[in-house]
Parts: C-alpha cells; sequence; structure tokens
C-alpha cells in the first residue's frame, strides 16, 4: 500500500523546492535583469536619442497607423512585465512561507520579511496597474485621428505635431516602465541580499531553509 505524504511533510517539501527556486531567481535571474534593464534605458531602445526615430515613425507618410518603432518597444517591455509580477509572487511566497507563527520577543527578522512581503506586493500591483493602461494609449490616438476629421480645416502640420507629442508621451511613458522595472528589481535584490540572514531564519530558533 502506497504511503501517504503528511500535510506537514508535503509543506516542508514544497518550502524546499521554493527555496531552492527563489535562490536561484535572485542569484542568477535578478542580476541579470538589472543588467539588461539599465542597458536598454541607457543606451538601448529607451534611451533618450530615440525621440527623433519616435517622431519620424508618427505617421507613415499621409496614412494614419500605429507607431511602429512604439508598437516594437511595447512588445519588447511586456515580456519584462508578465516575468517581473512571476517573481514578485514567487519572492512572496517564498517568504510568506518563512514568516513563523506570531510570539512575543525579537521580531525584528518578522518585520523584515514582512516588509519584503508588502513591497513584492506593492511593485507587483503598480506594474500590473500600468499594463492595464496600454489599451488608452491606442483609446488616446484615435481620438487624435478624431479630431482630424471633426475639424478638417486645420493644417496638415498641425495634426502632425499633435500625432508626434502624443507618440513622444508615450515613449516617455514605456521608458518610465522600463526604468521602474530596473529599480523595483534592483531594489529587491538589495534588500534580500543586505537582509538574507533575517528573512531565512528571523528567530533565533527559527528553522533555516538556506537560499545560497
Amino acid at each position: 500500500m502506497e504511503e501517504v505524504e503528511s500535510g506537514k511533510e508535503f509543506l516542508s517539501r514544497h518550502k524546499t523546492a521554493l527555496c531552492d527556486e527563489a535562490g536561484k531567481l535572485v542569484q542568477e535571474v535578478f542580476p541579470s535583469k538589472i543588467k539588461t534593464l539599465d542597458k536598454l534605458c541607457k543606451d538601448g531602445r529607451f534611451s533618450w536619442d530615440k525621440v527623433a526615430q519616435v517622431k519620424a515613425n508618427a505617421m507613415n507618410g499621409e496614412k494614419i497607423s500605429v507607431n511602429a518603432y512604439l508598437e516594437e518597444c511595447a512588445a519588447l517591455l511586456k515580456p519584462y512585465m508578465q516575468e517581473f509580477m512571476d517573481h514578485c509572487f514567487l519572492i512572496k511566497t517564498w517568504v510568506t512561507l518563512l514568516i513563523p507563527k506570531a510570539e512575543d520577543g525579537d521580531n525584528l527578522g518578522v518585520q523584515v520579511q514582512e516588509d519584503i512581503v508588502h513591497y513584492c506586493a506593492d511593485y507587483s500591483y503598480n506594474i500590473h496597474e500600468y499594463y492595464a493602461r496600454f489599451p488608452s494609449e491606442y483609446e488616446g490616438r484615435a481620438k487624435v485621428v478624431q479630431k482630424r476629421h471633426k475639424y478638417p480645416d486645420d493644417t496638415d502640420e498641425m495634426f502632425k505635431k499633435l500625432i508626434q507629442e502624443h507618440d513622444e508621451l508615450y515613449f516617455i511613458r514605456l521608458r518610465f516602465i522600463a526604468e521602474k522595472l530596473y529599480f523595483n528589481y534592483i531594489s529587491l535584490y538589495d534588500m534580500i541580499i543586505k537582509n538574507i540572514d533575517k528573512i531565512q531564519k528571523p528567530r533565533n530558533d527559527s528553522h533555516e531553509l538556506c537560499l545560497y
């Protein structure tokens, strides 16, 4: 007869697996994401010198369509946003399972754990909010086009300028998201590295699951 795993054994095994996964995430994935996002903001697709290219792609001759450069930027950024939300969930779950039962005494380590859980939830929610705003960018551009039809006497140059300004602002928002992702990753990484002992062993009598 097959032996049934107890709830305590299952939870212990699951915690160990989460610890291994979180360790790899912090040690390998976080530094890689930090370097990549930093490069994207400084000299990559989201650098300030790309604004001229954004404006140049605002209109395809006389044809009104999406800005191809901005579409590429958004398509590049979305997977980073999705991954970050997943990474926050993993770290939040791992740290939550390490929080010991409530007791009097030295709870500094527990406070550190709770702070990291809070930051993960907050950072993830903010990125989700930015992600949810993508459809509104198309809606905003469509309203600009509608104004063109509503006021046909306006000059072509004025309309072109309006489209360019809209696209430039969208680019700045995309760059801000890239910077926000960079900041979130490096902040979480810094907090975890500085407080790894307290995260793993918030009290002297806590059972330790080693990240490193």
